[in-house]
């Protein structure tokens, strides 16, 4: 059901990992009374993250999927939240312009991208690689766990959305030794697809699933992927990272605890349509390999 009336939405605070689920309500997501426009009022938005980057986008993107038009209201040009916005590209998106004129990339970001499936191997290997190469002084040898951590985002996208397309957005933190990697998709979400496997289980309980090694929602062992366990692995017990994901109504987050992978389950913090997934890994615990010599064929 659509109401013709338009919804104001006031976005107060900062949209972080754990506060952006909670700007629409859940009957939103549901689809039970969607209005035909819904304004963001932006004035009192006051810092934001990657994964609040990400979750926004996909926000616009699921809205107008559905024949909602979304627009962004009251946008203060001054405030760093929306300079960060801008900078990382999603007026130019979402609104079709820039705010202000010469807003472009960061040197420590990437910036916002919808990536089909198909097209994510390619962009990892042509863009994100080597500019991570250059902004850490490393070879892309050394960048190998790193590129299968990104690879097993889009694995989930592949899984559990429809149409197979994630936003994603990247940010450097130099100061901090970190990268934060966030990718949001729009599908009916991971304890919807585990549910159909392991039926009578909640939010919570179902991502907890969905990373247990040699679990996967494919049909067949010949159609399965590598799986959330693998990113865990390579993300958490080896790079010392952290993991989020929140996913309807819960928020997991994975993190290290000795020699193996702590969690920490939230419930009732808001609503996630489709998947989000947090990755933040250290850039100080990489291992410097070198690259090979080139291999020629003639």
């Amino acid at each position: 059901m659509q109401t013709s009336q338009p919804l104001t939405v006031h976005i107060r605070g900062g949209l972080s990992a754990r506060r952006f689920p909670t700007i629409l309500p859940r009957s939103i997501w549901e689809n039970t009374s969607l209005p035909k426009e819904i304004h963001f009022d932006m004035s009192g938005l006051t810092f934001i993250e990657p994964a609040g980057v990400t979750f926004l986008s996909n926000v616009g993107f699921w809205l107008n999927s559905r024949g909602c038009k979304p627009s962004f209201i009251n946008v203060n040009r001054n405030s760093a939240a929306i300079k960060y916005l801008d900078d990382a590209q999603f007026f130019m998106q979402h609104c079709g312009q820039l705010l202000t004129e010469g807003a472009e990339p960061r040197e420590t970001t990437r910036p916002l991208q919808r990536i089909d499936d198909e097209d994510t191997h390619a962009w990892l290997r042509m863009n994100l690689i080597p500019w991570l190469s250059s902004k850490l002084g490393m070879s892309e040898a050394s960048l190998v766990e790193f590129q299968v951590c990104i690879s097993e985002l889009f694995n989930n996208i592949s899984d559990h959305s429809t149409p197979n397309t994630g936003s994603i957005f990247v940010q450097f933190y130099p100061n901090k030794n970190e990268i934060r990697i966030s990718v949001a998709d729009f599908g009916c979400g991971i304890p919807e697809n585990v549910r159909k496997f392991a039926g009578g289980i909640d939010d919570g309980s179902a991502i907890l699933k969905a990373v247990t090694p040699g679990f996967s929602t494919k049909s067949t062992p010949r159609n399965r992927g590598a799986g959330l366990d693998i990113l865990l692995m390579t993300a958490v017990t080896r790079n010392g990272g952290t993991v989020s994901i929140f996913s309807q109504t819960a928020y997991v987050v994975f993190s290290p605890n000795g020699t193996t992978v702590g969690h920490a389950v939230f419930t009732n913090a808001g609503y996630c349509p489709g998947t989000t997934i947090d990755i933040c890994l250290r850039t100080d615990t990489i291992e410097r390999v070198e690259d090979g010599p080139e291999e020629f064929e003639w």
